[in-house]
């Protein structure tokens, strides 16, 4: 599993292995297997191939901010593709168990990232957020995961205003060699007693490949630094079978088939036993078709099953008398029995093509596109004072969004040392529960309650149109210093929470508001990168102006959403030093977000963080350390309490036993500190409390890895 960072776009004029890169991503070569912890940062000038160790970069565009490799997080035990997101600057993340830890980047997390699975959105089937989209990616050894920074294009979706998350696989090209090629990886580490294993096999034949990713991983329940347990435990099997034709010498097929069973999940208040993914796709490139010198097309289909309830996993005190709940009462929802059975169905569709031109004497190209998205969510929950007095109740009311958009998008070299993109999209939302009107259990109708929170004229279905601009410009002063500069303005639909969630309780209710204006951001950023000698250093600030964020409002007895205007502002900086086989690197990242409705800080802001990292390669092994480090988060919202700063160290080594056979080992939070990351899973659910979870006290880890 590769990790990379891609802080600035180049899309029409890049080329790998004569290859036109799928879905606009930067082609990126690991050139061995990678587990550093440090951040290395790169450059591509026109018509160059710049090469450092472990990472191999070509690209025929002007580079206005780095790309920066993190790690390979399989080596370091890391099973979560959250958890490694971490490692780069700027990214936090909210741990609720060791499955499913949601990234957030810029002061934004969940919808508000684009985040794509092989090209298309997926998303997952909580309504409280305990799965998340990266939970449900399988990985493998071949695939590549990707943060965009900020506003980067319009062709992958509307919100594009923090950044895109995207893990895509790696595919053979027409003229690979015939053969079968893979690799096998195993590993374990202390403390939750987590073991992993994986198999990644390619095999060609003419015109003609598949591909076939096996995972299998368990962890336990972990202790933190103060020696409790927490709980994480659960087992993951994936899987994933792609097969490819190069039909001709212009049309390439694809189509693959995806699953994922996570089973016996545990969270602090409600377990997962079952989260199953099912997803099937298709992908059809055609090149020099009329004015098109390149089209991709797609149809992706994924279902998302999740069962949650506090019973089957744990021992539940059945003893009190059966009764009929009494929602008024002042009750421990521990006390209660829940169960509660969600279900997200997504039909996504997409077609681009680049068109070549010549605008005012220059080389451009003009990407037109459209993409259409469905998705279906349903939730039935049940809870009770004893299994044998549940009430029903339906807090997905049968939602159905539907989006579609469409795209234009012109890619210009003005001249050797100055780029602009500039982009425009167009998107209709229209969303409705349909079981609004029903009557479940003992609740009044969802519709009834909304109108009686928000205004009797509250109808479920909803219709939202907006547009969504891109500008940005990338200038190269000279050979070592590079900026840029960014202006657009992006929308974020509500979610089937936001909207429709339905949860009736006199003491803990929590509503969604069909009302909901969709966000809009507007946002300025301004980066530049260089390099000096052995030096290298970046830095990235924005400003994002927001126009209806919605934000969660808990009330003594109910939750609910509103639109408030808000600002989230913020910089990142990063330098490098490599010579002689040493790398030392450092990164710091500072977060602002404020509701200006009532001037009070927003939910969910990462505090000021960092890290320092140094590591030294040989010719046959390497070593590394790394001190990451977040300051006191005091600057909350109501619904928040204060956490405290931490430092923690890790170490890490690794021998390269021959070309194809890697075996490394390392300590994580070597000092056994008990810490919090303060973004936490209330925001997400409200019902959870003030969740907020500590991370993993010391941890011993080794993995191998074999490639053929």
């Amino acid at each position: 599993m590769t990790l990379s960072l891609v802080d600035s776009r180049t899309r029409s004029h890049r080329m790998i292995r004569g290859e036109r890169p799928s879905r606009c991503r930067l082609p990126m070569a690991i050139a061995a297997a990678i587990a550093g912890s440090s951040v290395l940062p790169a450059w591509a000038d026109d018509d160059s191939i710049s090469v450092l160790p472990l990472i191999n970069v070509e690209a025929q565009a002007p580079m206005a901010s780095p790309v920066v490799d993190v790690s390979q997080g399989h080596a370091k035990g890391n099973l979560d593709l959250g958890e490694q997101l971490r490692e780069v600057n700027g990214v936090s993340g909210s741990r609720l168990g060791s499955h499913g830890v949601s990234a957030i980047f810029r002061g934004q997390s969940g919808e508000r990232l684009i985040q794509e699975v092989d090209g298309a959105t997926l998303y997952p089937a909580c309504p409280g957020g305990m799965d998340t989209t990266l939970g449900y990616a399988t990985t493998g050894s071949q695939s590549d995961l990707t943060l965009y920074k900020g506003a980067q294009t319009v062709s992958r979706g509307p919100n594009f205003a923090a950044g895109t998350l995207e893990v895509t696989r790696q595919t053979p090209s027409r003229d690979d060699d015939d053969g079968v090629h893979g690799s096998v990886g195993v590993g374990w580490r202390s403390n939750d007693d987590a073991t992993s294993e994986n198999l990644s096999l390619t095999a060609k034949q003419g015109d003609f490949w598949a591909a076939v990713d096996l995972e299998h991983s368990e962890r336990n329940n972990y202790e933190d630094g103060n020696g409790d347990t927490q709980y994480g435990g659960y087992r993951s099997d994936n899987g994933s079978l792609r097969v490819g034709a190069f039909a001709t010498e212009d049309v390439a097929i694809e189509a693959g088939v995806a699953v994922v069973r996570i089973d016996d999940a545990l969270y602090p208040t409600m377990d997962a036993p079952r989260s199953d993914m099912d997803r099937q796709f298709l992908k059809l490139t055609v090149d020099n078709v009329g004015p098109f010198s390149h089209t991709e097309t797609q149809v992706n289909h994924a279902r998302v099953v999740h069962d949650m309830d506090n019973v089957t996993l744990r021992d539940f005190d059945d003893s009190s008398s059966s009764m009929d709940m009494d929602m008024g009462s002042d009750m421990d929802m521990s006390d209660m029995a829940m169960f509660s059975s969600a279900t997200t169905e997504t039909w996504y569709a997409s077609t681009q093509g680049d068109i070549p031109l010549t605008v005012g004497g220059h080389d451009a190209t003009l990407t037109l596109g459209a993409d259409a998205e469905r998705l279906e969510s349903n939730t039935h929950s049940q809870m009770g004072m004893s299994l044998d007095s549940l009430s029903d109740s339906q807090t997905w009311p049968d939602v159905v969004r539907t989006r579609g958009g469409v795209f234009a998008e012109l890619d210009t070299t003005l001249d050797a040392d100055n780029r602009l993109v500039t982009g425009a999209r167009y998107d209709v939302s229209i969303s409705d529960a349909r079981d609004a009107d029903e009557v479940v259990g003992s609740n009044a109708s969802a519709i009834s309650a909304w109108r009686a929170q928000y205004g009797d004229d509250v109808e479920a279905k909803q219709r939202d149109g907006e547009f969504s601009a891109l500008a940005r410009l990338e200038h190269r002063v000279n050979d070592d210093l590079k900026g840029y500069a960014a202006l657009s303005r992006s929308v974020r639909f509500p979610t089937a929470s936001e909207r429709y969630y339905n949860y009736q309780s006199d003491s803990d209710g929590w509503l969604g508001n069909p009302e909901l204006d969709p966000e809009i951001h507007q946002q300025l950023e301004l980066g530049l990168s260089g390099q000096q000698g052995a030096w290298h250093y970046s830095a990235d600030t924005y400003y994002n102006r927001v126009h209806d964020w919605i934000e969660l409002t808990e009330g003594d007895s109910l939750t609910t959403y509103d639109n408030v205007e808000a600002e989230i502002y913020g910089v990142e900086l990063e330098a490098s030093w490599q010579q002689h086989g040493w790398r030392h690197s450092a990164g710091v990242a500072a977060t602002h977000g404020t509701n200006l409705t009532d001037s009070t800080p927003l939910s969910q802001v990462a505090p000021f963080n960092g890290y320092l990292a140094t590591r030294y390669d040989a010719d046959r092994w390497w070593a590394g350390a790394r001190f990451d480090v977040a300051a006191r988060q005091s600057r909350i919202s109501d619904s928040e309490d204060a956490t405290a700063g931490f430092g923690i160290v890790g170490l890490e080594g690794g021998y390269r036993a021959t070309d194809a056979i890697e075996l490394s080992a390392g300590i994580s939070n070597l000092f056994d500190k008990a810490y919090a990351y303060h973004v936490n899973r209330f925001y997400d659910d409200p019902l959870q409390g003030d969740v907020q979870v500590n991370e993993p006290g010391r941890i011993f880890w080794t993995h191998a890895s074999w490639s053929f």
